[in-house]
């Protein structure tokens, strides 16, 4: 009996010895399957990365802040394709080529001047406006955008 385990615990112990002289290391398998490994991070670099971005992160809404404040900042927030919409479903009837209420895509025309203050003033109380907008109702941000688009096609 003690003869069948020495012999089974040889076979193993060379079984094991055999295998592990032919075993390939990490570095040599990432090698033959093309892998390169992302090298891992140490943790004060990603804190170093997260301030950086918290940094990034505050100063661009201090800047939105800023100009949110200053005068035409709804323009340059505004957006030039959501505002061709706005524009071609509420305004272009009057405001366009053939209109009557003058052009405010023409170049150097009426549009050119127009500020963020004086459309909210004509859409909100139809002031300097024959039509008052009692069932017209756009957002501001949708009127930054209209005003964005009009500057952007009259060359303001």
């Amino acid at each position: 009996m003690r003869t069948r385990w020495t012999l089974l615990a040889t076979v193993i112990g060379v079984a094991f010895l055999v295998a592990a002289c032919g075993r390939a290391t990490e570095e040599e398998i990432n090698q033959a399957l093309g892998i390169t490994p992302t090298p891992t991070r140490s943790a004060e670099e990603i804190a170093t990365g997260t301030a950086a971005a918290q940094v990034a992160a505050a100063t661009r809404t201090a800047e939105a802040a800023a100009m949110a404040g200053s005068p035409g900042a709804a323009v340059a927030l505004g957006d030039v394709t959501r505002g061709r919409t706005q524009f071609t479903l509420n305004c272009i009837g009057c405001h366009g080529p053939a209109g009557q209420g003058g052009n405010l895509l023409e170049a150097g025309g009426p549009g050119s001047g127009l500020t963020y203050e004086q459309l909210l003033a004509v859409v909100r109380q139809g002031q300097n406006h024959p039509t008052k907008f009692e069932t017209f109702r756009i957002s501001d941000r949708s009127i930054a955008d209209v005003l964005a688009y009009i500057q952007a096609q009259s060359g303001a």
